[in-house]
């Protein structure tokens, strides 16, 4: 009874520690995002701009940048723009460089969309961004609209690791504790199960903080290519345009229903016809034959 009293108490300072841990992390962790929110002007107290020793660190912001750009392009150029700036990333390498996404979708000759998300370092993208209006201008089109937006994961970077450097405490308290094996089996059991949940806890949150990090060190770009006729305004013609287009989607879905019911109506006529010759022809040859001769009636 003695031993199992000191594993629950031994259990119960870990996880009591555990806690204590997770607090001064959450502190840290609110003291550190803190620091981002005090104006600039306040790190330097001396004449001079000189930065006084008691003055807090500030911390660099982590920004994650997404940018988004519309090309109007002439229909027969729009594929080959946008396999041209899929190849420029293919070519730079996946350290500088990954295709995230490409995909095109034409609607016949004159009506042909493409889409390219691209996720690069930023110096590379930068180069890249700065000769996007040119190389749309030598293959006769225009920048229609250009986007860029970002994201402050400073908190959610900060606090992540605090709650990772808790987390690995309690895992080390844990594994020492299982080490010395105390208790019985089920004691065992229960430490172990403990273990395992705090363990997959520091892999969850690890794999967060990377895909932060990621977006951090890199941006992504998305460039959405369209041919200019889909784009162009309406013209005092416009109408008959139209008119003339419907014209010939009427006929074709006439075409259609024609052929639709042709489709049906074309067994039973196959079935049928030959039935009515048969019929026909055996009414005929009756015919020729005449009515049957009648038997005169006998004398009394």
């Amino acid at each position: 009874m003695l031993r199992r009293a000191l594993v629950v108490s031994a259990v119960v300072l870990v996880l009591a520690g555990c806690q204590k841990s997770e607090r001064a992390a959450g502190e840290e962790a609110a003291v550190s995002t803190d620091m981002l929110e005090a104006p600039a002007a306040d790190a330097a107290a001396t004449p001079g701009g000189a930065p006084a020793s008691s003055a807090p660190a500030v911390l660099q912001p982590l920004l994650a940048y997404e940018h988004a750009y519309t090309l109007e392009l002439p229909a027969r150029r729009v594929s080959a723009v946008a396999k041209a700036h899929e190849t420029r990333c293919v070519q730079a390498g996946p350290a500088q460089c990954q295709v995230v996404g490409s995909t095109s979708r034409s609607v016949g000759r004159d009506q042909t969309e493409s889409e390219l998300e691209l996720r690069a370092a930023p110096a590379w993208l930068a180069r890249f961004r700065g000769g996007l209006e040119a190389d749309v201008e030598s293959a006769g089109g225009r920048l229609v609209e250009a986007d860029t937006e970002s994201e402050d994961l400073t908190r959610a970077i900060v606090d992540t690791e605090a709650h990772l450097r808790a987390k690995r405490a309690l895992r080390g308290r844990l594994e020492a504790l299982l080490a010395s094996r105390p208790g019985k089996l089920q004691e065992l059991l229960e430490v172990e199960r403990e273990l395992a949940r705090v363990q997959g806890e520091i892999d969850s949150a690890e794999s967060q903080l990377a895909v932060m990090r990621t977006r951090v060190a890199t941006s992504k770009l998305t460039i959405r290519y369209r041919s200019a006729s889909v784009l162009a305004p309406d013209g005092a013609w416009s109408p008959v345009a139209d008119a003339a287009g419907g014209f010939a989607r009427n006929m074709a879905a006439a075409f259609a229903a024609l052929l639709t019911v042709v489709s049906f109506l074309l067994p039973w006529v196959l079935v049928g016809a030959p039935l009515a010759w048969l019929a026909r022809r055996a009414l005929i040859r009756r015919k020729r034959r005449g009515p049957p001769a009648t038997r005169p009636p006998e004398e009394s």
